[in-house]
């Protein structure tokens, strides 16, 4: 069945911000005097807050700390290499023609996913893009997808996420909305699949269309 209304991750489901997020967080390291991570090595350890990521990186003691350092450098850097991953425009397109409200819900600070959402003209198909810093909650939280359903105004059976990690699917689960997953991030495909038997997880965005019923 087609849904009412589409909820995005944002980083590895509709961009690619892998190159700032890299640098803005090797930077933040090496002013802290830590060693530079691998851009693989952060590549896998985002999906959660950034201080999570942090806290994958160097332990939570100094997690907080180094968020702090780490938002003032990624201001700097967050255009560098920033592309709309395949088929994003796309599907937000083909939702836009077919009445399908759609949304972000992300762990991607708010100000800074607005301003990435902006600059690639995702903002005209949009009803809004919330992150970090938005609310008290946090992905995978309930209560946070509870949140932004009502803002989109149709409820969990009507409105399906997609995104590209095991905090997407979690997200969906916890909230009761159907999940389909592209490995355009930081999971691969036999990864994703793994999660959940029957779990839908294509290539890209523009594999998931005929799945949503508007190619």
């Amino acid at each position: 069945m087609t849904p009412r209304a589409i909820l995005f991750d944002l980083d590895g489901t509709l961009i690619d911000q892998f190159k700032a997020i890299h640098k803005s967080f090797s930077l933040t390291l090496e002013k802290m005097g830590y060693p530079a991570p691998e851009f693989e090595t952060v590549k896998r350890a985002v999906g959660g807050a950034s201080e999570t990521t942090m806290s994958k990186l160097i332990g939570p003691e100094k997690a907080k700390e180094a968020v702090q350092i780490l938002r003032p450098i990624f201001e700097k850097e967050m255009f560098n290499g920033l592309e709309p991953l395949e088929g994003s425009i796309e599907i937000l397109s083909a939702c836009s023609k077919h009445g399908i409200k759609t949304g972000v819900l992300t762990n991607k600070y708010g100000p800074h996913a607005r301003k990435a959402c902006s600059f690639l003209g995702f903002d005209k198909y949009l009803e809004f893009t919330i992150g970090v810093s938005d609310t008290e909650w946090k992905k995978p939280e309930s209560l946070l997808s509870q949140y932004a359903l009502k803002k989109i105004g149709h409820s969990s059976q009507d409105t399906l996420y997609i995104g590209d990690s095991p905090y997407d699917y979690k997200t969906a689960v916890n909230a009761g909305m159907d999940c389909l997953l592209v490995s355009t991030g930081t999971h691969s495909h036999n990864e994703l699949t793994k999660l959940a038997s029957g779990l839908k997880v294509e290539k890209n965005l523009l594999s998931l269309l005929p799945l949503i019923g508007i190619s």
